[in-house]
């Protein structure tokens, strides 16, 4: 019975890298005292754990898939995020490029007069065009700032939530088999918050 109390320790030590340190230290801990308490009815250990023991494996199960699906949204999210973006900057580097094609060019006049006037036209007219880029940017950059501000909280929300449901449903779990240990045996299915959605 020991050695399926360890494997569910190892399960949980392997699948919890979201849960904060802290979360992981308490469940192992509390666990960990569990396994270590002297028992003296080896018939009702085997009941608990063998009871208990699919039940914590489950509650694992729904916080890695629901901790999983928080990255995948955020992912693909981001992802459109970056695609919608870099079109916004390719036409702004388009822009900069033309502009500093136009400029140079006028270096490459064969008469300082056609060079003077073509720096002063092109000058002026690259100028306005630059202002207007320079504002498209700084607007972009905002707006992208804001994006990713908005999809990185919600996935952090999403996590937290995914969290607090482990830990609730874990420390129902860990209650209840505590109790069936103690002889206290549930003739009922824990409630644990994993079946609400």
């Amino acid at each position: 019975m020991l050695f399926k109390a360890l494997s569910l320790l190892v399960v949980i030590a392997s699948v919890l890298a979201e849960v904060p340190a802290e979360d992981i230290i308490n469940t192992d801990v509390t666990l960990l005292d569990v396994m270590m308490m002297p028992r003296g009815d080896p018939v009702l250990d085997a009941y608990c754990w063998g009871r208990y023991t699919p039940i914590m494996k489950e509650i694992i199960d729904v916080f890695e898939a629901e901790s999983k699906q928080c990255q995948t949204d955020f992912d693909i999210g981001n992802t459109a995020i970056v695609q919608r973006y870099s079109i916004i900057l390719e036409n702004i580097s388009a822009t900069a490029e033309e502009s500093c094609d136009a400029l140079l060019k006028c270096g490459d006049l064969s008469t300082q007069l056609e060079a003077f006037n073509c720096f002063g036209t092109a000058g002026r007219d690259q100028s306005q065009k630059l202002t207007t880029m320079s504002g498209d940017s700084l607007a972009a950059a905002i707006s992208l700032a804001e994006e990713i501000s908005s999809i990185t909280s919600i996935q952090n929300l999403c996590t937290e939530k995914a969290i607090a449901r482990y830990s609730n449903d874990n420390s129902q779990a860990l209650k209840e088999l505590i109790e069936c240990l103690d002889g206290n045996i549930v003739t009922d299915q824990p409630e644990l918050t994993t079946i609400v959605n």
